[in-house]
């Protein structure tokens, strides 16, 4: 009976050790299981953390506001340079001169000059070529005006001429008109003091067209 007994416990202990068994390598499995899991879930991380300073630069650079145009920047005039304005005209700054005498580019036998009169005073002539996109003919007067501003301050007003002849002569603009894809040379004459011409003081020429102002810096600071 005793020898029963001892059998039948010694079963139990082994059934014991077996089921203890079973569930310690359940568990070590399960354990398994999450480390896999928290390592997959680390290298995902770690990728992501790479990813990071690309991504947050790339949003910040899309997210920047670009910096706007000038407000000038189709403003500007330049020599030997068309500005084309829709439907008005194709103007072209050809050239400008300090001279005491203004004359025809190829002078007639008979030909109108403009002298200044003044010994302290000089001319800057400022010519412009205007080609006109306009459906009708239009008073040469009309296409633009110019004002020269000397050392950033000093305010001067031109007159204008325009050339006839090819270049022989000069005639009134108030008087002449520019057909339609046709060309008229103007000259805009500014009266300025001698100093002008010699010293290295900025010197901007401001062309009026259609309510709108364009600049060329004859002399910059």
């Amino acid at each position: 009976m005793k020898k029963a007994i001892f059998a039948a416990a010694a079963m139990l202990v082994m059934a014991g050790c077996a089921s203890q068994t079973q569930d310690f390598s359940t568990e070590v499995s399960q354990l398994k299981e999450q480390v896999s899991q928290l390592s997959a879930e680390n290298e995902k991380l770690k990728a992501q953390l790479a990813e990071a300073p690309e991504t947050t630069a790339a949003s910040e650079a899309s997210s920047t506001p670009q910096p706007e145009p000038s407000a000038d920047t189709g403003n500007v005039l330049e020599l030997k340079k068309a500005l084309v304005i829709a439907d008005f005209a194709e103007v072209t700054l050809t050239k400008t001169e300090f001279t005491s005498k203004v004359v025809p580019p190829k002078p007639d036998s008979f030909y109108t000059y403009y002298e200044v009169k003044d010994a302290e005073n000089i001319y800057l002539d400022v010519v412009l070529k205007f080609k006109s996109l306009l459906s009708s003919s239009k008073s040469a007067d009309d296409f633009a005006s110019v004002q020269v501003k000397y050392d950033s301050k000093y305010e001067y007003k031109s007159f204008s001429t325009i050339e006839e002849s090819g270049g022989g002569n000069f005639t009134y603009t108030n008087i002449t008109s520019i057909e339609p894809l046709k060309t008229g040379v103007l000259h805009f004459i500014a009266e300025l003091p001698k100093e002008a011409a010699k010293d290295k003081k900025p010197i901007d020429i401001i062309v009026t067209i259609e309510g709108k102002e364009y600049v060329y810096s004859l002399r910059s600071e």
